[in-house]
């Protein structure tokens, strides 16, 4: 830490929310603006399969990923993941859980894209908002996933029917008037004597949705010297098209869940959203996870990447174009903050839909954007982001709140320039640390001096001070024609700026945080 006088803004305004100790946790993932997706990208209707295959990849990797989820249920664009009830993960921090979760699904499904989808190029990120839910017992869990299975039930049966309709010749709005009002009965008939189509024979995975859960498989271990077969039961990931809603499922997997009864709706009553208070500017944090790996894996340079804070800076910019309500933007290293103006109504200031989607979409910019800015390095591992939400009262704190995050980006690079340039000369890490243990900042700069004739305030500003993000003003012209005189006419543009965030950028730049248009 950088010990600022800043640093206050993170003591009183920053706070764990913790989710309820025993209780059973469900993420339940959904995708954002799915019905515009698909219609750019082609999807069959009423089912596209291949895109209900990917969901199902992703909510497979995500089991794979995190072993305290023991259960995932997913219909359409949306997927319920049942993490069990003892579980400590992130200690239960429901900001990094959420956020965590749905940038782990998002990175994989744009990743895992061109395996289902290898003829169609991503025209727009994908993206998906969460929230967390908290259940007591099992029977809640129970009724739970059957209320989602019989979501999937009525949803696809009158979309089957709908679509069937339209492709018929009627028009969307007449084929809604047809089947308004109707049951599943008249829809089944409707069905049979219309297009000689037997519900039933639908496939399972349009009806009854996926299943995701490990089931105990028969695994070859080793070979014994007589070339025999040595088999172990071991857990294994798997998909699966079947009843949840009655006992059998639950009976002959008894490791997953176990039987309860409650009545299907009585489990909305859990899913209470905090929303943020009104009248305060909000600040979402985006920090990767686990970023020390993978900038080893993907072999990054140090102490600064410039083209990963190019793609930083990139995603950036994308958010602010996804989002009117973001006023400005600072990052550095891999970590972003987004400010939203204190009168935004975005998600109705649901603080679960605002993380999850904010978190999602940025990572989906990341990877779409991966390939732009380091061509020749494929995406080895998937990256994944988490997210907190802050709420400040005051612009004033807001700006405090910045220039804290500044204070760090400088103390943190300083030391990270001195770190690298001693190990790249030959010593230790260990030796490295031990030689700037205890140094403050005038000591560093006069080993970099003194050493590697290096000033420090000739490195690159955006390492120095980070990069920040805001919109300005550009006049553009347009020439008219016939050889008239053109017209200048004004837009807004997102820039990336490399500069101090004291009272002098704000004096310079007042509409930043007063034009909230």
């Amino acid at each position: 830490m950088a010990n600022s006088e800043y640093e206050y803004v993170k003591r009183e305004f920053e706070f764990d929310r913790r989710l309820p100790p025993s209780n059973w946790i469900v993420v339940r993932i959904d995708g954002c603006h799915f019905h515009r997706f698909s219609k750019i990208h082609a999807f069959e209707k009423p089912n596209d399969e291949n895109a209900l295959r990917l969901m199902n990849a992703c909510a497979t990797a995500m089991l794979e990923k995190f072993p305290d989820i023991v259960f995932a249920y997913g219909v359409s664009d949306e997927y319920s993941f049942v993490f069990r009830e003892e579980t400590e993960f992130y200690h239960r921090r429901e900001s990094k859980i959420l956020s965590l979760c749905v940038s782990y699904f998002t990175s994989v499904y744009v990743m895992k894209w061109k395996d289902f989808f290898p003829n169609k190029e991503l025209k727009e990120p994908p993206y998906f908002d969460a929230r967390a839910v908290c259940y007591p017992n099992l029977k809640t869990i129970r009724d739970y996933l059957a209320w989602r299975q019989v979501d999937c039930h009525i949803n696809n049966q009158y979309n089957t029917c709908f679509w069937m309709l339209v492709k018929s010749g009627k028009s969307e709005q007449a084929a809604q008037l047809a089947l308004k009002g109707t049951f599943a009965k008249d829809k089944n008939e409707l069905l049979a004597q219309q297009f000689q189509i037997n519900y039933d024979d639908e496939p399972a995975m349009f009806r009854k949705g996926s299943s995701v859960y490990r089931e105990k498989v028969e695994t070859t271990v080793k070979i014994d010297d007589y070339g025999t077969p040595i088999k172990r039961p071991r857990l294994k990931v798997t998909v699966a098209h079947v009843d949840i809603i009655g006992p059998e499922f639950w009976e002959n997997h008894q490791h997953i869940l176990r039987e309860g009864k409650f009545m299907h709706e009585f489990v909305k009553k859990f899913g209470i959203d905090r929303i943020l208070p009104p009248c305060n500017w909000i600040v979402v944090r985006i920090s990767g996870c686990q970023f020390d790996q993978f900038s080893i894996i993907h072999s990054l340079d140090k102490p600064n990447d410039e083209t990963a804070l190019r793609l930083m800076n990139a995603s950036a910019s994308l958010m602010m174009e996804q989002y009117p309500d973001i006023v400005f933007g600072y990052g550095f290293s891999n970590e972003y903050s987004f400010v939203f103006h204190e009168k935004t109504e975005l998600y109705q200031r649901q603080e679960s839909l605002i993380l999850s989607s904010c978190s999602s979409y940025f990572t989906s910019c990341y990877v779409t954007k991966w390939k732009e800015f380091s061509p020749h390095k494929e995406l080895m591992q998937t990256p994944r982001f988490e997210a907190v939400a802050l709420c400040y009262p005051k612009l004033k704190i807001v700006c405090e709140y910045l220039s804290w995050r500044q204070a760090e980006c400088h103390a943190g690079n300083q030391y990270n320039t001195c770190f690298w340039m001693l190990v790249k000369s030959g010593k230790s890490e260990t030796e490295a640390h031990e030689i700037l243990k205890g140094t403050l900042s005038k000591d560093k700069n006069e080993l970099l001096f003194q050493q590697f004739q290096m000033n420090y305030n000739n490195e690159p500003a955006m390492f120095r001070k980070g990069s920040c993000i805001y919109r300005r003003k550009v006049e553009e012209f347009a020439e008219a024609e016939g050889g008239d005189n053109g017209t200048a006419r004004e837009r807004w543009d997102v820039k990336v700026d490399h500069v101090d965030l004291g009272p002098g950028f704000w004096r310079k730049h007042p509409w930043i945080m007063t034009n909230c248009n």
